[in-house]
């Protein structure tokens, strides 16, 4: 699409904003500067990856370079020297002749970092990539509007070819309705009650206040509703600091809505407005490290962090991220007012993980609490850290107090135990305190150790008579009973892991049911015989053979 330029300089404003609109659109990282109270030579500029400012200087001229035009060039030259720039661009729609490029080869002698002449060639074809910033000078001409009324007429014309014709008109409103402004990508969508919700995303960030979607009346929120007094916080919050609310139709009675023209915000009679602040992506993504310290600065335990998006608002804005594994949500705000900020966490108990991945969340939530200090450091910044005093612990809700630690120590436990044992799974559903105590008991048999099994009886499996006739000789007085197994298995969840051979030797002071085992025995051909441990003997488990006293 070419532009129409010499019918745009009749008004110089327009002429210069469209150009600026499609440099944001093709550098990524510009900024606007507004020139309403002096610019300061810099319409456009931008920091690149290697900290070198580029400035754009965009003019409106048509025609030829006059000397009158090559003088206000020279004065923007001048001004922007005061910035250093290591790069200058001029902007205007006017392909040079020769000796208009002599000039400007002149200008590069005098001023090193000129750089390039954008010319009405050039403008034209990056233009052509994005028609829709063209249509937005030109939304009042003859031909744009007619075809407007050509459009409206098939919208109401009978959908001949089913769902394809309507695939066509959807596809050509939606093609349409992103021309309405440049300023805002327009998506629509039908809510669960069938109302139409309008998405509203800005493009790039607003030029000016013209191009920003803003309030208009009063903002009401009646008092002595607490979900009221809840929703004015979250509002206020989301419009310093970026984030997500809802309004009703009794908050916004007084209100409406203005912003770009062509859009019709003022037309819309509000029944409610969802306000969202769209996710700013960081590129490449800021990691950090959050540490829990003592009130001397002496560092108890940290956390490695990551983030990933940003949100902002009048005031600052949020950074949000976790920890590597995600389980931990982070999220910084930081006030531009007054240079500080704030550290919101948030934990999610995950349906499956590796122990290894769990301890490190948990030891951070265990050691957070009122009397020490957050910090966090990003990486690469040598300015100092965001630190500030823990007001209230961590603990998730439903936890009671001290367990995250509890379970920091029993999943640091079995992730030991996998690497000593080479058997690596997720962490049980099932995952009790009892199979944390059976955790410790194997490091304890693993280390050479004997460990003293619980209970107050054991039961041993008879297969002869012989054997049942020996245990009903014992009339009285104590026995001791050695077992050998050819290998001791522990299971926890799904998973079983062989520990080798086990000896457990245990001393017995009554057989409690040797009536109902000869019956059995009869029955079956075998038994099952409970004796009572002696109370002052107790029984002990060892792995390996059985050991000479």
């Amino acid at each position: 699409m070419k532009v129409p330029w010499d019918k745009l300089a009749e008004s110089p404003k327009v002429s210069e904003s469209l150009v600026t609109l499609l440099m944001l659109r093709l550098r990524e990282k510009a900024r606007a500067v507004d020139g309403s109270g002096g610019d300061g030579g810099r319409d456009l500029f931008e920091y690149t990856e290697d900290g070198e400012l580029v400035v754009y200087e965009a003019k409106s001229f048509t025609g030829r370079m006059t000397q009158v035009r090559r003088r206000q060039v020279v004065r923007s030259l001048v001004s922007a020297a005061r910035h250093q720039p290591d790069h200058w661009d001029l902007l205007v729609p006017i392909d040079h002749n020769p000796a208009e490029e002599r000039w400007f080869e002149g200008l590069r002698e005098q001023f090193p970092f000129v750089r390039h002449w954008h010319g009405r060639s050039w403008l034209n074809e990056k233009f052509a990539a994005h028609p829709d910033l063209v249509r937005y000078a030109l939304q009042e001409s003859g031909d744009y509007i007619l075809e407007r009324i050509a459009e409206a007429r098939a919208e109401r014309d009978v959908l001949l070819g089913g769902l394809p014709d309507y695939i066509e008109r959807a596809n050509t409103l939606q093609a349409r309705v992103q021309e309405i402004s440049p300023h805002y990508a327009v998506h629509t969508t039908l809510g669960a009650d069938g109302q139409t919700v309008v998405h509203l995303t800005p493009k790039r960030p607003a030029l000016d206040g013209q191009a920003a979607i803003r309030f208009t009346g009063r903002i009401r929120f009646p008092a002595g509703d607490p979900q009221e007094a809840q929703r004015r916080r979250q509002y206020e919050e989301t419009m310093r600091f970026g984030g997500d609310v809802e309004l009703t139709a009794d908050n916004l009675a007084e209100a409406g809505l203005a912003g770009p023209a062509g859009l019709g915000l003022e037309q819309l009679t509000l029944g409610g407005v969802r306000i969202t602040s769209p996710h700013q992506e960081v590129t490449p993504p800021l990691r950090g490290q959050m540490i829990v310290q003592e009130p001397s600065g002496l560092p108890v335990t940290s956390l490695p962090v990551t983030f990933t998006h940003r949100v902002l608002g009048t005031d600052g804005g949020t950074l949000h991220g976790s920890d590597l594994t995600g389980l931990m949500r982070v999220q910084v705000r930081f006030d531009r007012r007054d240079l500080s900020g704030q550290l919101k966490f948030s934990f999610e108990p995950p349906e499956a993980a590796m122990p290894t991945a769990m301890v490190p969340v948990l030891r951070l939530i265990a050691e957070s609490h009122p009397g020490r200090f957050m910090a966090l450091i990003l990486a690469g910044d040598t300015n100092g850290q965001l630190r500030a005093p823990v007001t209230t612990g961590m603990t998730p809700r439903g936890w009671e107090a001290g367990e995250a630690g509890f379970w920091a120590d029993a999943y640091e436990d079995l992730a030991r135990l996998q690497s000593r044992t080479g058997q690596f799974f997720p962490v049980p559903d099932d995952f009790t305190q009892q199979d944390v105590r059976e955790v410790k008991e194997i490091h304890a048999l693993l280390d050479g150790e004997k460990i003293v099994p619980r209970g107050e009886s054991m039961s041993v499996e008879v297969v002869s008579a012989e054997g049942l006739d020996k245990l009903a000789d014992i009339r009285g007085g104590m026995f001791r009973l050695t077992a050998g197994y050819e290998s001791m298995i522990f299971t926890l969840g799904d998973h079983q892991i062989d520990l080798g051979p086990c000896t457990e030797t245990s001393t017995m002071n009554k057989i409690l049911n040797m009536k109902e085992a000869r019956r059995e025995f009869a029955e079956h051909g075998h038994a099952t015989v409970v004796m009572r441990l002696a109370e002052h003997i107790p029984a002990v488990r060892y792995l390996g053979a059985e050991r000479p006293e």
